[in-house]
């Protein structure tokens, strides 16, 4: 396959697959650094049934290994509006595109004390905050047609990884992502929201338009975020495709492989 064509706003776009960037971060089940809440650690473990293991090392004929994980607390996941709703609702089921418009920004949080934007009584001072005006000073230089899904590296240093200080959207900032149209949000942080705010996950609920609970916003139900992705440091601000790779599983959130792709365009078609 030498190419790959894809068709966007009139245009062709010939997509490089050879050098994808993947966004996710690998679970180790040996090693994880990444246990949110302070859940048990993700484990994987030799299948055992009867007197057999099923690990070679252990004598067994093959290997086969039991797998327990939380996806929202221990790696890079995409969730759906399942997560905050009574009813079930699948990732699996998204209707996700196999290249999707992309656009990649990187923003430095700030803390709460310095602006002048906003987030529920859960906040501190101290918190750090990706804010409406470090997100729209980050689109100002790029095109708004490739904004079906963002991407946000937030530069962040390692103490932002703990979940005590981890950066959180503003409510101004989130809900200008909805104004612009964004139907998929990828971040690098544990989640759009402060993870201990009382539970009333603000974020998510505008995100998936549902802060007018008297009138949600329906054409926002098969969207999408994606937390804990990992933005390689090579990784520069521009325009690309998306592909979000998931399991056929059923849940409200699952481990997810997202991967960017670089293109050139063509002509642009009538």
């Amino acid at each position: 396959m030498k190419h790959i064509e894809v068709y966007h706003r009139g245009r062709c776009h010939h997509i490089d697959h050879r050098e994808p960037l993947r966004l996710s971060a690998r679970l180790d089940f040996a090693d994880n650094p990444t246990n949110l809440y302070a859940v048990a650690p993700a484990d994987s473990t030799p299948l055992s049934y009867g007197d057999t293991v099923a690990s070679v090392r252990k004598g067994g004929a093959c290997n086969a290994e039991r797998i327990s994980l939380v996806p929202h607390c221990h790696g890079t996941h995409t969730e759906c509006i399942g997560h905050i709703l009574p009813e079930a609702h699948n990732v699996a089921d998204l209707q996700l595109e196999p290249f999707i418009a992309a656009t990649l920004i990187r923003i430095r949080p700030q803390r709460a004390a310095t602006t002048t934007e906003s987030y529920n009584a859960s906040a501190t001072s101290e918190d750090w905050l990706i804010t409406r005006a470090a997100l729209d000073e980050a689109l100002a230089p790029l095109s708004g047609d490739y904004l079906q899904a963002l991407v946000i590296g937030t530069d962040a240093l390692n103490e932002f990884r703990d979940a005590a200080c981890a950066p959180y959207f503003s409510h101004q900032a989130l809900a200008r992502i909805v104004e612009l149209g964004v139907q998929h949000l990828l971040v690098d942080i544990p989640s759009i929201d402060r993870l201990y705010d009382g539970g009333r996950m603000d974020n998510h609920r505008c995100f998936w338009g549902l802060d007018v609970p008297d009138r949600p916003q329906t054409a926002r139900w098969h969207a999408s975020v994606t937390e804990l992705i990992q933005v390689p440091a090579h990784a520069t601000a521009g325009h690309y495709f998306l592909a979000i790779q998931l399991p056929d599983l059923v849940g409200d959130a699952l481990p997810s492989r997202p991967i960017l792709f670089s293109f050139s365009t063509g002509k642009v078609t009538p």
